[in-house]
């Protein structure tokens, strides 16, 4: 097998305290193999990168990229399995919960069956709960795995894995199609070229050695839009389908403050006017932490692009207001259509403003 490259491709993030025992457990594990890991650290507070080059001072088989801006597992991924020099590349994470030891069996599942990907999947189906993954995480794991299928067209253990192996030919061809669906890479790959000849090896997830899970609700929110995108078909991108979402989330803050106001005896302009404002800034505090998380406005910024965002919204509001009387005027009074037109050119007018002038 030392004819074949393998380069092991590990996202960081606080990973200070496993990076060491990880890389002692690989090279424990590789020694039939022509090897490398690659760890792409996104920066750590706590020294990870910094550990990992003292280390390797010596050895050229472990090399790091520190990121710094666009920040993310998936991303951080992809930039590794770029710039890996490996034939075959295997994406898996260094805080204790992939084994390397199933490395050998992923290979050999490849090398075996002629495959182009091969992905560890994670028993999440049995009786036992897993000793990595809490009761409520396995079920959210198990819903995901169950959308995920649905999205594929067909039914995979594990699809959202994120501990696999791909041929460097095969991934530099479905490279330019990925998007960023937070954890979830193996789906992007699996989705954005469906004759992928694709196996499944079953193995143990453990728990990690120390630290916490990075899986919050923002990486949720990234997979919720991500798998909504791809079940139109991609016609919607992510960030729109994030947009509209707080757009409607808006638009129940608006008139929870508006009957509120009312209830108060507020007169009903200033009672607008206040709703109005505040569902601007929930939306614009939404966006800026959920849809455009990765160029968040912050400090002062967030005060002027506030502002931006408002002017801008107003010019929108006298859109929709102009498409839906001249809809309703056209399409017998039929008040339904003329509103829905209204919204749809406000927020695609607040999309294309958002994303340009205001979150660049």
């Amino acid at each position: 097998m030392l004819q074949r490259k393998l380069s092991i491709i590990a996202p960081t993030y606080n990973e200070a305290d496993n990076v060491l025992h990880f890389i002692e457990r690989v090279k424990a594990t590789l020694n039939a193999f022509d090897w490398e890991i690659l760890f792409v650290d996104d920066n750590s507070a706590d020294g990870t990168a910094q550990k990992i080059y003292d280390y390797a001072a010596d050895d050229y088989r472990i090399r790091t990229i520190i990121r710094l801006e666009d920040r993310g597992l998936a991303r951080s991924s992809i930039q590794g399995m770029l710039s890996a020099k490996g034939n075959l590349l295997c994406v898996m994470d260094a805080d204790g919960q992939h084994d390397p030891m199933v490395l050998s069996e992923l290979v050999a599942r490849l090398e075996r069956d002629n495959l182009d990907v091969v992905s560890a999947a994670r028993r999440l189906d049995g009786r036992d709960e897993l000793s990595g993954l809490s009761p409520l995480r396995q079920k959210i794991s198990l819903f995901g795995n169950w959308c995920s299928s649905l999205i594929l067209g067909r039914k995979l253990l594990d699809p959202l894995t994120g501990f696999f192996l791909i041929r460097r030919s095969t991934f530099l061809e479905v490279a330019p199609h990925l998007g960023d669906p937070g954890f979830k890479l193996l789906l992007d790959i699996l989705y954005s070229h469906r004759n992928l000849r694709h196996g499944e090896v079953p193995f143990e997830f453990a728990s990690r050695h120390h630290g916490e899970s990075k899986l919050d609700c923002y990486v949720a929110w990234k997979f919720l839009t991500f798998t909504l995108s791809k079940m139109t078909g991609g016609m919607l991108p992510v960030s729109l389908i994030s947009f509209l979402f707080v757009g409607g989330s808006g638009l129940g803050v608006h008139f929870a403050t508006l009957y509120g106001a009312l209830w108060l005896s507020l007169p009903f302009l200033a009672a607008q006017t206040l709703a109005t404002l505040t569902a601007s800034a929930n939306n614009f505090l939404l966006n800026n932490l959920l849809t455009f998380r990765d160029r968040r406005l912050r400090g002062r910024q967030q005060i002027f692009g506030y502002l931006k965002f408002l002017g801008f919204s107003s010019i929108g509001i006298v859109a929709n207001i102009s498409l839906a009387k001249l809809t309703y005027e056209h399409f017998a009074h039929v008040i339904l259509i003329a509103t829905l037109a209204g919204l749809a050119i406000d927020s695609v007018w607040k999309f294309v403003v958002a994303s340009r002038f205001i979150w660049k």
